[in-house]
C-alpha cells in the first residue's frame, strides 16, 4: 500500500504528483494490469531474452559517470 502524507505547504496538486509518481515507480499498474486477464506461460526464448534486458539495464545503473 502506498501513502503520501501532506508536506507543510505543499499544494494538493503536489500531493497527487508525488503519489502518483510513487505509484507508478513501485509497478503496481503494472500487476494490475498483467492480472486482469488469464495470460499463457512464456516461452523459454522469451524468458531469456527478458533476463538479457535485465542484465543489461543493471550493467547501466552500476556505472559510475564520476
Amino acid at each position: 500500500m502506498i501513502y503520501a502524507v501532506r508536506k507543510d505547504g505543499e499544494t494538493p496538486e503536489k500531493l497527487v504528483l508525488r503519489y502518483k509518481k510513487m505509484f507508478f515507480q513501485s509497478r503496481i499498474a503494472n500487476k494490475l494490469k498483467a492480472e486482469r486477464y488469464a495470460h499463457r506461460d512464456i516461452s523459454k526464448r522469451k524468458v531469456r531474452e527478458k533476463a538479457i534486458i535485465r542484465s543489461t539495464y543493471r550493467e547501466l545503473n552500476n556505472k559510475v559517470y564520476f
